[in-house]
């Protein structure tokens, strides 16, 4: 796979001379658009689109319903959790009911994961999805707009929640409390929001479980489904990716506040939860994408992206937070090891399987985001 090296030390050159005249802290300022880490996606990005007519391969889409009907519901169940945290915070509040609350938050975070950004199943379902998690907020817009709910002194249950903007209804708004606010949680105003704003979330999770309950795919031909399910991997990898270039910006000029769960300062934690999902919707319980390529004669190309998921994961940075990887040259360079293995990986999908399974190149429904 010479062309994914190649590719991968242009990108490596460009960031290694950006990074030469890096200070410490990311402050020094960058006119050069060229050395932008969010201008080396492709765009736009190759969505896997369907199968040739020609082509009898298909794929059985169950084991992919099985994980994403898993996944909903170990959400829904985490919202639970949550939902009674803070309950508990409103009734006794402590650092410990606080703490508990920030883990079960945290909890609740990396379990949507595992759906973020896909984009396939069922149309209802991917509608609700807009209330669980709004993204990027680089402009304190769900602090703002919670400020001026706190305002208004109104006394707020679950369905005035949900009459709300997006903003204030999912997981960035129970944050904002729990990692930006928590000490105003003691108060009955801050707190008893908060409790409206969990208590929609554990309905918009429920919502999710019915229409996951009936398979989107249960009908969709065998050559249909095989697009379908590499649309998923291309939509998520995609989805992946934006959440680090996005913050990575330009060496020298980063935009933590373009960072996923930058409150809680765990956005690599959520984005390490993004990349295991990816990986596991590869595999799909032995079902999946991998045993595909092999069952095809492709154990080469299943095989390497296979192993680059494990390195990936494997040498993942230990540092919680992109914020304050973001601050030091060595910290840049970590992100930039990610970026590499990710677009590897995105790379392989687009032109190896591509060619080998006979896929018709479409493009991702988030280009233009």
């Amino acid at each position: 796979m010479k062309k994914y090296a190649s590719q991968s030390q242009i990108i490596l050159t460009v960031c290694t001379v950006a990074l030469s005249i890096m200070t410490t802290g990311c402050s020094e300022d960058s006119t050069d658009d060229s050395t932008d880490v969010s201008q080396s996606e492709p765009k736009p990005t190759p969505l896997i689109e369907n199968v040739k007519p020609t082509e009898t391969l298909g794929f059985n889409l169950t084991p992919v319903y099985e994980l994403s009907l898993d996944a909903v519901t170990k959400y829904q169940q985490s919202t639970r959790l949550l939902h009674d945290s803070v309950n508990h915070i409103c009734t006794q509040y402590s650092d410990a009911s606080v703490k508990a609350a920030q883990e079960a938050w945290l909890t609740t975070m990396q379990n949507w994961m595992a759906l973020q950004g896909r984009e396939k199943g069922s149309e209802e379902a991917l509608a609700l999805s807009w209330q669980v998690q709004f993204w990027p907020d680089k402009k304190n817009t769900t602090g703002r707009k919670l400020k001026q709910l706190l305002q208004s002194e109104k006394t707020f249950s679950s369905q005035d929640i949900a009459d709300q903007s997006v903003v204030v209804q999912g997981l960035g708004a129970a944050e904002w409390f729990l990692f930006q606010e928590q000490k105003q949680l003691s108060q009955a105003n801050y707190c008893q929001l908060a409790d409206a704003i969990t208590g929609h979330m554990v309905q918009t999770a429920s919502a999710l479980v019915s229409e996951w309950k009936h398979n989107p795919w249960q009908t969709l031909p065998p050559p249909l489904a095989l697009g379908e399910y590499l649309g998923a991997l291309n939509n998520q990898l995609d989805y992946t990716l934006k959440k680090l270039t996005r913050p990575m910006g330009k060496p020298g000029k980063p935009k933590p506040y373009q960072a996923e769960a930058w409150r809680s300062q765990t956005s690599m934690v959520s984005l390490k939860a993004s990349v295991e999902a990816l990986h596991q919707l590869y595999l799909a319980n032995g079902k999946g994408l991998h045993a595909l390529l092999i069952n095809e004669g492709h154990e080469i190309t299943a095989n390497r992206i296979n192993q680059r998921f494990e390195l990936l994961l494997a040498d993942w940075p230990q540092e919680k937070s992109m914020g304050a990887l973001l601050k030091t040259k060595a910290g840049y360079r970590e992100l930039i090891n990610v970026f590499n293995g990710l677009e590897y990986i995105q790379l392989a999908l687009h032109d190896d399987v591509a060619a080998e399974l006979g896929i018709v190149m479409g493009f991702n429904a988030t280009d233009g985001d």
